[in-house]
């Protein structure tokens, strides 16, 4: 091995130049001529001195390529002394250690944790190749619905024949696909009774060819599979569905399986890790979209015009109810783009002209095609986390600074006792090079340390906080998992904290280490320059802390006035049940028979005063609207309507203000009839009583008789939007009118009936789906997930900033109270009192948390704009909120100077005039 080392240095030295060879020479002799000096020094012999100089560097280092060697080689000792080093301080500071250590798991793992929320909602791309050549469309028009991407005015959705269209534009240039939404079929298998509930959609022949998708077992989908003309009743399914319930992927293949009463075969699996679209839900099978009136599919749809839900949607043009996902190299897309407008225009043309309705037509004429990227695909999350997680990211990014400003203080006080020990390592010949690179040393093992704990405590809370986003118990999708990306981050984190909050009081220690070998103390050898830097490291964690804070606070109140919004309907003794009749293959025409079972389920339960059932449930994220004609209002008025049994309005506390409500007379049988609320009556009936006017959707053939109260009925965050409710025994039979939700009325605590409310529903109607079963209370407390978790993540960390900035003060004024023991001495002996000391530290601490604070507070008003969108009933610069965070920081930090002020009155002059 020695032999090709040689060889190996002696090639080396070949490739060099006669002037490196030269410099060689000449550092070789300086330091065995420094090293022969030394030993010379300690009265060995010249010949004895430069046999022990060759000895200390390397034993048998005679020739320039040895050495060069043995030098290429050298740092790895140096890294195992500066290791062991780094061991013995650590050991000998266990206190200091653990606290530089907790501090950054807390900062880090904070940092993590939101890091691996917002890759997996916002940043990370879908787990298909070339994901970066994927594009979506939707449709700009004047008006519109919120949906995935976000924001009114932006249809995602296209029918059957447009997307025909589009993907013959497309032609060669690219390849375009359709897909449903992710929704819940129930799946049997031959011979057993039990149903599985799963997530499924409905794909063209192209879509796993477009993702660049291949089936791990078997086959995908094609488009012969998907064609109008006959019926293919295959599915592909995924990977963890095979493995859960049919055996596995090998043993899947070409079993059957019955999805919605529809029994198909199994003719691939897809390949581990592969989720769809939707990042954040996972879809366990994939079946033809020619399956859609065959399953029953009636979900995630908009209609233009007159729509006939009883017939296949295939053929429907004005039935938008796909998503669209393409394939296009960038290189092609500019050229690609017209083309697909240009097509799209033509669709929209013949569409607009079979609706009969002049306004609804020339707002149909407005739509654009617009094309986008799709690396991210789809999220439900998106749009309402993506704001929130920035911003936390932001606070979370404040902690870590100071953090790293606390571990610096800690450090820098440090480095004044380590002074005397630097100074004498520099009187023997060590350099600053080498001083410096040891302090970095132990600054980058307490990042490690801290960013591996900050790591896997990230994971957890990033696991607790992901449960808590999508309202789930169980195990996570795979979005949500800690990948590459999060270590990668966590590492580089580490590294950066380790150099920012090292490198200042590795030179400082240097500094004084190089004072104090002149004979300095240790007092002088610190100086005014480090007190200097240490109060300002101080002053800026507060100011940052101040910051963070004032969000909490905002975030905090947004939330309690959330609490406090009067959704316009009784929330009180309310229980509340998601069916999903459509998953249980209850016919359309049932519908009204299913309600009245139901009604008299719930009704007969024990506590129970009255119940109902309706179309779309209280803040159950559920809408339908359509264009209606009202009589002495105008037409083709787009409202939001409602499908309600009688009792309803008295069930969920909607108070009436006028008329009647609905009743066991109005039936199929009887004149049509309506109830509007007040948004309408006030901007489409103003001045006029509505009560016996008329309003219909073709035709005036709905007499109005009743108005109620306005009711926030989708959600909390949106105001009233104008309702129409019908009586659901009047349903139309050419609309799918399907129930998902029952209402109960209790008297008592509904938590108690909520049991007994499921009961009764199972034994009525065993085959039934029920989603969930809870009180108005919890409902109304999910919608308001996003603002709570957001909330309590701000205010947790404004209370660790808090925290972290004073320990950062208490550690500055005891290191000063310490370094001015003399000085206190020398001014009790010459009569001054405890309490006059006392004011001395204290006023050093007013005057750092002032600064901090009108610092924190400057910073506060430039970050306002950015917390106004997430603000609720309250501004970024409300007075009383940044007035109590001011008194709030004045009394901890007050609390946090106190001990080192006692600590400066109790100061001994004689013992204290004896110190150095």
């Amino acid at each position: 091995m020695r032999h090709i080392r040689s060889l190996l240095s002696r090639l080396r030295a070949l490739a060099r130049s006669p002037q490196m060879d030269r410099d060689l020479d000449d550092e070789i002799a300086a330091h065995l001529a420094e090293a022969t000096d030394e030993y010379v020094a300690r009265g060995l012999s010249p010949e004895e001195a430069r046999m022990a100089a060759l000895r200390r560097f390397g034993g048998v280092v005679q020739t320039k390529e040895e050495y060069r060697e043995a030098r290429s080689f050298g740092w790895l000792d140096d890294l195992g002394q500066d290791l062991r080093l780094t061991r013995r301080t650590f050991a000998g500071n266990p206190a200091f250690t653990l606290v530089a250590i907790v501090t950054l798991t807390l900062g880090i793992g904070a940092n993590t944790t939101i890091f691996t929320l917002l890759d997996a909602v916002v940043l990370k791309p879908l787990p298909v190749p070339a994901a970066r050549d994927l594009v979506t469309f939707y449709e700009n028009g004047p008006e519109g619905i919120a949906d995935a991407a976000g924001g009114t005015g932006r249809y995602l959705r296209f029918s059957y024949p447009r997307f025909i269209l589009l993907r013959q534009a497309l032609d060669s240039h690219g390849s375009l696909a359709a897909v449903t939404r992710s929704s819940r079929f129930s799946v049997h298998l031959p011979g057993a009774p039990e149903a599985h509930f799963v997530q499924a959609q409905m794909v063209s022949g192209g879509y796993f060819a477009t993702l660049g998708i291949s089936a791990s077992r078997g086959r995908v989908l094609t488009d012969d599979d998907v064609r109008v003309d006959r019926v293919s009743p295959v599915v592909v399914i995924s990977d963890g569905f095979s493995n859960r319930i049919l055996g596995g992927a090998d043993a899947a293949i070409g079993q059957s399986v019955i999805v919605n009463g529809l029994t198909a075969i199994v003719v691939g699996v897809t390949p581990p890790g592969f989720f769809g679209m939707w990042t954040d839900s996972e879809s366990d099978m994939w079946l033809p979209l020619t399956l859609q009136s065959v399953l029953r599919y009636d979900n995630n749809t908009s209609g233009y015009g007159r729509v006939d839900s009883a017939k296949p949607w295939l053929a429907q043009d004005n039935v938008a109810w796909l998503n669209l996902v393409g394939r296009v190299p960038s290189s092609e897309l500019r050229r690609v783009v017209p083309l697909l407008q240009a097509a799209n225009q033509h669709g929209i043309a013949e569409l607009a002209s079979t609706i009969p309705n002049p306004r609804n037509r020339q707002s149909m004429l407005a739509h654009t095609l617009v094309v986008e990227p799709f690396s991210r695909g789809f999220s439900g999350l998106r749009a309402r986390f993506s704001g929130p997680l920035f911003a936390l990211t932001a606070m979370v990014a404040l902690v870590l600074l100071v953090t790293c400003a606390n571990i610096a203080n800690l450090l820098l006080s440090r480095a004044a006792g380590r002074a005397r020990d630097v100074g004498i390592r520099i009187s023997l010949g060590a350099t600053t090079g080498r001083l410096v690179r040891q302090c970095l040393t132990e600054s980058l093992a307490l990042a490690v340390f801290g960013g591996a704990a900050g790591l896997l405590f990230g994971e957890w809370a990033s696991g607790v906080l992901a449960r808590q986003v999508l309202g789930i118990s169980g195990e996570l999708p795979l979005v949500f998992s800690p990948d590459a990306r999060v270590l990668a981050f966590a590492a580089g984190l580490s590294v950066t904290t380790a150099v920012v909050f090292g490198l200042a009081p590795a030179l400082r220690a240097v500094s004084a280490g190089r004072t104090a070998a002149l004979g300095t103390t240790q007092r002088q050898a610190m100086g005014h320059a480090s007190m200097k830097g240490m109060r300002s490291l101080v002053v800026g964690q507060l100011a940052l802390s101040v910051v963070v804070v004032c969000a909490g606070v905002l975030l905090g109140q947004t939330l309690v006035n959330f609490m406090r919004i009067d959704p316009g309907f009784s929330t009180d003794r309310l229980v509340t049940v998601s069916l999903d009749p459509i998953d249980s293959q209850y016919p359309a025409d049932q519908t009204p028979a299913l309600a009245r079972r139901l009604v008299a389920a719930a009704r007969g339960v024990p506590g129970v005063t009255s119940a109902a059932a309706s179309r779309c449930g209280l803040i159950a994220g559920c809408s339908s609207s359509s264009g209606f004609r009202l009589e002495n209002g105008g037409e083709g008025i787009s409202l939001y309507q409602n499908w309600v049994t009688p009792d309803y309005f008295q069930t969920v506390g909607i108070p009436l203000v006028g008329g009647r409500a609905f009743n066991e007379r109005d039936t199929e049988h009887s004149a049509r009839v309506a109830v509007i609320n007040e948004s309408i009556a006030r901007r489409y009936f103003p001045g006029q009583n509505p009560i016996g006017l008329r309003l219909g959707s073709s035709q005036l053939d709905t007499e109005i008789v009743g108005v109620v109260r306005d009711a926030r009925t989708q959600t909390l965050h949106e105001m009233p939007v104008p309702m129409v409710y019908f009586p659901i025994d009047q349903q139309r039979p050419d609309r799918h009118t399907a129930l998902t939700n029952v209402d109960a009325r209790v008297d008592g605590d509904p938590r108690r009936a909520v049991g007994a409310v499921r009961e009764a529903i199972r034994r009525t109607e065993p085959d039934l789906l029920v989603g969930g079963v809870g009180t108005m209370s919890q409902r109304l407390s999910r919608d308001l997930s996003r603002e709570r978790l957001v909330a309590y993540l701000a205010l947790s960390f404004g209370a660790l900033t808090l925290l972290l900035a004073s320990l950062g003060l208490y550690g500055v004024l005891s290191y000063g109270v310490a370094r001015r023991t003399q000085e206190i001495g020398v001014r009790m002996a010459l009569g001054a009192r405890g309490a006059e000391v006392m004011l001395i530290v204290l006023g050093q601490s007013a005057t750092l948390t002032g600064l901090g604070i009108v610092l924190g507070l400057l910073g506060t008003v430039s970050a306002a704009r950015y917390l106004s969108t997430m603000l609720y009933g309250i501004t970024p610069l409300d007075p009383i909120t940044l007035v109590l965070v001011s008194i709030v920081f004045a009394v901890v930090t007050t609390c946090a100077a106190y001990l080192p002020a006692r600590r400066a009155t109790r100061i001994d002059p004689i013992v204290a005039l004896r110190c150095e």
